[in-house]
């Protein structure tokens, strides 16, 4: 028996560093543990912002841009952290919202309305990170409040997260 329990022991050692040298070389394949979840943990807003001023941010080139549309609207620099979803297509929209005199929520605008900004796929169990986004504000005399939205998948319907900026001017 004794002899047995040794054996049983080896192996079960034997296994463990070996999948413990597999997580080491291959990390991805590596289960993820625990719950899954995905989360917001700031969107703050820059409005006044030119889209070609967004775009040399982003890695454009201000003489590429010249053709471009240039229209004022507002820069959210948006950061979320995601447990359990490695190689999960993660689909953020945005919704631009009129702020009404009274500071109530009002209309959708037309046309931006669950927007797509990005779609991420977290390569670890645990990440976060961060983009910008530019959203157009069609009217520099109202005031506006962008939704954004965290979903699980180009379905829409599993919504993990939403934040809303706080008031700003078009």
């Amino acid at each position: 028996m004794a002899r047995l329990l040794a054996a049983v022991g080896v192996l079960i050692t034997t296994l463990a560093a070996a999948l413990g040298a597999l997580f080491t070389v291959a990390p991805d394949l590596k289960p993820c543990f625990g719950e899954s979840s995905a989360d917001f943990t700031g969107a703050p807003v820059f409005p006044g912002v030119r889209f070609h001023d967004h775009l040399v941010r982003s890695g454009g080139r201000r003489e590429d841009l010249a053709s471009e549309p240039n229209p004022l609207g507002a820069e959210i620099r948006f950061s979320y952290r995601t447990s359990g979803l490695r190689n999960w297509k993660l689909n953020i929209t945005w919704s631009l919202v009129e702020i009404e005199r009274d500071g109530t929520l009002g209309a959708v605008v037309p046309g931006q309305d669950r927007a797509i900004a990005t779609i991420v796929t977290p390569t670890t169990c645990s990440e976060s990170g961060g983009q910008d986004l530019f959203l157009p504000t069609p009217d520099r005399h109202k005031r506006y409040r962008a939704i954004l939205e965290l979903y699980r998948d180009s379905s829409l319907t599993d919504r993990l997260d939403l934040t809303e900026t706080v008031i700003f001017r078009g």
